[in-house]
């Protein structure tokens, strides 16, 4: 419904007289809002589908890396493959940083990935994407890479011994925990007003 308050004065009415007149136009159900979440629909059906197959990736990087990371203290040959492609020093100690700070990295992607596909399943499913669902959806993500930060600074560190780069990943992760929480926040209040609107109609 449409409320608006005018002030009028008519016969039979004290003059200065509040009174609300509720308008319902035959425009209230906008077709362009409703092409749009349509059209948003039909995105994530596809999206999710993407992102269900980075969920797969993720989870084999990380057992490869896990896998890898140990079979390179066993073989001379593997090693040297495993220290050029995680880019670590020649030490057991950074060699085990890397490989930690490697897997952790791709958890936090699995994490992101998988929050993003159930956020868009529920957007196909759901009449509306500002859910109290989908704002706990990212404040899990915010949290992860909160606690994230710390084994990665650290592990950073062990693993090129750069005070620079460690500090790097730690404002990284905040600075991406942060976005993550303003979408929280939009995303709470846009369910707020999605359920004011849908109580009022």
């Amino acid at each position: 419904m449409l409320g608006v308050h005018v002030h009028i004065s008519a016969k039979g009415v004290r003059p200065d007289t509040d009174i609300t007149v509720t308008v319902i136009p035959d425009e209230i159900d906008v077709p362009l809002m409703r092409g749009d979440l349509h059209t948003l629909k039909n995105v994530c059906r596809y999206a999710s589908v993407v992102m269900l197959a980075g969920e797969i990736a993720f989870l084999v990087l990380i057992a490869a890396t896990l896998v890898l990371g140990a079979m390179s203290f066993g073989s001379a040959e593997m090693r040297e493959f495993f220290v050029g492609l995680v880019r670590c020093g020649g030490s057991d100690l950074s060699l085990i940083a890397a490989t930690l700070e490697m897997a952790l990295i791709f958890v936090a992607m699995f994490i992101t990935v998988k929050a993003i596909h159930d956020i868009m399943v529920s957007i196909q499913n759901e009449h509306s994407p500002f859910l109290v669902a989908n704002a706990d959806r990212f404040k899990t993500v915010c949290l992860a890479y909160l606690i994230l930060s710390v084994p990665l600074t650290l592990l950073e560190y062990l693993n090129r011994e750069d005070a620079v780069m460690a500090v790097i990943v730690l404002l990284v992760c905040m600075l991406i925990a942060v976005c993550l929480y303003c979408l929280t926040i939009v995303f709470r209040y846009g369910s707020m007003l999605q359920t004011e609107s849908d109580q009022t109609l």
